[in-house]
Protein backbone atom coordinates (compact mmCIF):
# COMPACT_ATOMS: atom_id res chain seq x y z
CA UNK A 1 0.00 0.00 0.00
CA UNK A 2 1.37 3.41 -0.99
CA UNK A 3 1.08 6.38 0.38
CA UNK A 4 -1.17 8.00 -2.32
CA UNK A 5 -3.57 4.97 -1.61
CA UNK A 6 -3.28 6.15 2.10
CA UNK A 7 -4.79 9.53 0.76
CA UNK A 8 -7.37 8.26 -1.26
CA UNK A 9 -8.97 6.29 1.25
CA UNK A 10 -8.94 9.40 3.98
CA UNK A 11 -10.40 11.56 0.86
CA UNK A 12 -12.92 8.43 0.21
CA UNK A 13 -13.51 8.61 4.28
CA UNK A 14 -14.70 12.49 4.50
CA UNK A 15 -16.82 12.82 0.98
CA UNK A 16 -18.53 9.21 0.83
CA UNK A 17 -18.49 9.72 -2.29
CA UNK A 18 -16.75 7.89 -5.20
CA UNK A 19 -16.55 10.52 -7.65
CA UNK A 20 -16.15 13.59 -5.48
CA UNK A 21 -13.12 11.46 -3.97
CA UNK A 22 -11.92 10.73 -7.28
CA UNK A 23 -12.05 14.06 -9.09
CA UNK A 24 -10.41 15.44 -5.75
CA UNK A 25 -7.22 13.18 -6.63
CA UNK A 26 -7.54 13.85 -10.45
CA UNK A 27 -8.47 10.76 -11.40
CA UNK A 28 -11.21 8.33 -12.81
CA UNK A 29 -14.06 7.10 -11.02
CA UNK A 30 -13.08 4.08 -12.28
CA UNK A 31 -10.16 4.08 -11.63
CA UNK A 32 -10.05 5.49 -7.77
CA UNK A 33 -12.69 2.16 -7.28
CA UNK A 34 -10.53 -0.08 -8.64
CA UNK A 35 -7.39 1.44 -6.24
CA UNK A 36 -9.99 1.09 -3.21
CA UNK A 37 -10.46 -2.66 -3.91
CA UNK A 38 -7.15 -3.23 -4.40
CA UNK A 39 -6.62 -1.95 -1.00
CA UNK A 40 -9.90 -4.21 0.21
CA UNK A 41 -8.09 -6.83 -1.62
CA UNK A 42 -4.88 -6.59 -0.03
CA UNK A 43 -6.15 -6.31 3.33
CA UNK A 44 -9.00 -8.88 3.01
CA UNK A 45 -11.51 -6.74 3.96
CA UNK A 46 -14.17 -4.99 2.74
CA UNK A 47 -13.61 -0.65 4.37
CA UNK A 48 -16.39 0.57 2.15
CA UNK A 49 -19.72 -0.66 1.64
CA UNK A 50 -20.87 0.75 -1.57
CA UNK A 51 -24.45 1.65 -2.64
CA UNK A 52 -24.27 3.24 -6.28
CA UNK A 53 -20.95 5.58 -6.08
CA UNK A 54 -21.62 6.46 -2.94
CA UNK A 55 -19.58 4.85 0.45
CA UNK A 56 -20.17 4.48 3.89
CA UNK A 57 -16.97 3.06 5.93
CA UNK A 58 -17.20 -0.38 7.32
CA UNK A 59 -15.97 -1.01 10.95
CA UNK A 60 -13.01 -2.25 9.26
CA UNK A 61 -12.47 0.83 7.64
CA UNK A 62 -13.07 3.15 10.37
CA UNK A 63 -10.30 1.16 11.95
CA UNK A 64 -8.23 1.43 9.02
CA UNK A 65 -8.96 4.65 7.65
CA UNK A 66 -8.06 6.24 11.65
CA UNK A 67 -4.31 4.70 10.84
CA UNK A 68 -4.43 5.70 7.38
CA UNK A 69 -4.86 9.48 8.87
CA UNK A 70 -2.30 9.40 11.93
CA UNK A 71 0.38 8.14 8.24
CA UNK A 72 -0.89 10.93 6.04
CA UNK A 73 -0.45 13.81 9.01
CA UNK A 74 2.78 12.32 9.39
CA UNK A 75 4.13 12.60 6.29
CA UNK A 76 2.89 15.82 5.89
CA UNK A 77 4.68 17.03 8.94
CA UNK A 78 7.85 15.55 7.43
CA UNK A 79 7.19 17.40 4.06
CA UNK A 80 6.84 20.63 6.39
CA UNK A 81 10.03 20.10 7.91
CA UNK A 82 11.97 19.10 4.84
CA UNK A 83 10.55 21.98 3.72
CA UNK A 84 11.70 23.89 6.28
CA UNK A 85 15.29 22.79 6.19
CA UNK A 86 15.48 22.94 2.60
CA UNK A 87 14.81 26.72 2.58
CA UNK A 88 17.06 27.53 5.36
CA UNK A 89 20.12 25.48 3.68
CA UNK A 90 19.39 27.58 0.96
CA UNK A 91 19.77 31.31 2.72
Amino acid sequence: MDVETLRCLVTLADELHFGRAAQLHYVSAGHFGRRIERVERQLGARLFDRTSRRGTLTPAGERVVAHARIVVAALEELRKSAESMWSMDSD
